[in-house]
Formats: structure tokens, sequence, C-alpha cells
């Protein structure tokens, strides 16, 4: 093997320098910061660099896997079908990362889903109401006719939240107590409502009384059922947690506060492990700023941006 090494503003420029003086046949063996700019080590096989062939740096990408700390299994998966594309199809790590989630994950924007009557569950403090509040107004701003209805009967406060979102928007409220009244509501609401937001009692997902709380409305509702979850949750308890919602009939994940989240592994995790539908991330608490698209290629590059800075 041959060894040289680099000196660059940073790595990208680096790897354009090996790039075009090697090829694609570079492993790279260190990177260190020096007074000079950044000092990249690499080396490579001359019948290799001749084939153009990627060899991909396997310490790199298992670094990547577990700075964000997915769950195993999954990581493991994820770890051996990344070499897997890089070693096949000569792609870079992002676009490895990229093909692999899209192999793996699920992605389904909110408001292009098949379903326009959405339920919202989560734990208190989840960011359930502002996430309500989001989507209604992309809805409205879609020129949609919409109704938000509360079931929370645990806060009261939670009430007047959506209620004064409801006004600010000019959306029709309601509150219903009972799931059969949610019930009926709903069936007739398909032939007036081009899409209906539906909260519940955020709960504490390891006491039965609460979780029969929601469970009473769930079973009777017929839409998309979204687990709303912080971003920054640890990893176990966030897929522990998750595995009760999905019981009761969760299908998608919308992450908050993904913009004071830099390990996406409850994300993937939950996403992965449990086959729900990634439906887009709220980045702020500002209802005005709505949700940013989450797919496989943007989630990759978060990945590998978040662990390299």
């Amino acid at each position: 093997m041959k060894v040289k090494s680099y000196i660059a503003a940073d790595i990208n420029e680096a790897l354009l320098q090996v790039k075009e003086e090697i090829g694609n046949g570079a492993v790279i063996l260190a990177q260190q910061e020096t007074s000079k700019g950044l000092l990249l080590t690499v080396g490579w096989d001359e019948d290799i660099v001749n084939n153009n062939k990627i060899i991909p740096n396997k310490k790199d990408i298992e670094k990547t896997l577990d700075y964000h700390g997915i769950v195993y299994p999954l990581k493991q998966q994820i770890y051996l079908k990344t070499l897997q594309e890089i070693e096949k199809s000569n792609l870079s790590e992002t676009d490895a990362l990229s093909k692999v989630f899209e192999a793996t994950l699920k992605f389904t924007p909110l408001l292009e889903s098949k379903s326009n009557i959405q339920m919202f569950m989560g734990t208190p403090g989840s960011g359930k109401s502002t996430a309500i509040a989001k989507a209604a107004t992309l809805a409205k701003m879609k020129g949609q006719n919409i109704a938000i209805v509360s079931t929370d009967n645990l806060r009261a406060g939670a009430n007047l939240q959506l209620k004064s979102f409801a006004e600010i928007l000019d959306v029709d409220f309601y509150s219903y107590k009972d799931p059969q009244q949610l019930f009926t509501f709903i069936n007739d609401a398909a032939s007036k409502y081009q899409r209906v937001l539906v909260d519940t009692s955020g709960i504490n997902p390891f006491m039965t009384s609460e979780i029969e709380k929601v469970a009473s409305f769930a079973d009777i509702f017929k839409g998309d059922k979204i687990l709303i979850t912080d971003a920054g949750r640890n990893v176990d308890e966030a897929v522990e947690v998750a595995e009760i919602f999905k019981g009761l009939g969760a299908q998608m994940l919308l992450p908050t506060r993904l913009d004071l989240t830099r390990r996406l592994g409850a994300i993937i995790s939950i996403s992965g492990s449990l086959d729900l539908s990634i439906c887009g991330a709220a980045v702020s608490s500002s209802i005005a700023k709505g949700f940013v698209d989450i797919n496989a290629k943007t989630l990759a590059m978060l990945l590998i941006g978040h662990k390299d800075n």
C-alpha cells in the first residue's frame, strides 16, 4: 500500500485533492487539525485504484452510527448494508446511507397521507398542540377547510390553547369528552371538512389508567395516528414509549425540537424498529415555521453533518 498526506482547509477540499491525484481507491488512514489546516493521510493499492473501486472506511461509518446511538441490531443492519452499497455501487457514504434508509425506513409527508383525518398522540410536553397548530396552518395555506378537535380531558389549558389557535386561523374547533361523540363527529365530518386534526391527552405511557384514556378514543378512530416525540429523547426509552403508542395504533412519527437535537438515534430507532413512517419534523416552536420534510437523503445528510460538527 502507498501512503500520502494532504493539507487543506477542510475535509471536502482534501478529498477533492485526493480524488484528482489518486482517484476513488484511497482509504483515509488519519485526519488531524493543524495550524496549517486539516492534515489528511490516505493509503491506496494501485490495483484497486486502477479498477476505480472505493474502499469503504468501515471505522468512520461505524463511528457515525455509534455517535447517534441507533439501537442494535438495527445499527448493525444499517452498517452492513451501507458497506455493501459502497462496495457494490461506488457510492459516497452519504449516498449509500441514503439508499439504505430508503429501503429500511418509511417516509410520508404529513399532508400527503391518504387519510385527511389525523389523531396526534404523545407524552406531556412532547409538542402535540404546537404540531397540530403547525399542521392546521399548512393545511389552511393550501386552502383546505379544517376542523381542530380536542379530546384532552386532563388539562383544561390545552383546550384553551388549541381553541385560541383555531380562532387565530379562523377554523372550527370542537371538544369531546366521550369517544362515541368523537365517532359520530368523524362520520359527519367527512363531507364538511377536508382535514380534521384530533388532539389527545398527553399521557404517561407507563400508567395503565392514563393509557386507557387515550385508548378509548383511539379504538374508535379511523384515520392516521401520529406519535409526537422529542427528537432528542434517550434512545432506549424513546423506543419503549413508542412501542406503547404503537399498541394504541400509531403508524406515523413526527419528531419535535429537531433544531435542538444533534443525535438522531431516537428517530431512526423508532422508525426502523417499529415500522413507523416519518412524516416530517418540527424545528422550532414558532407556528409560522411549520415542518421540515424528512426523506432518506436529508436524514443521511443530517446524520453525517451532525456527527462531523
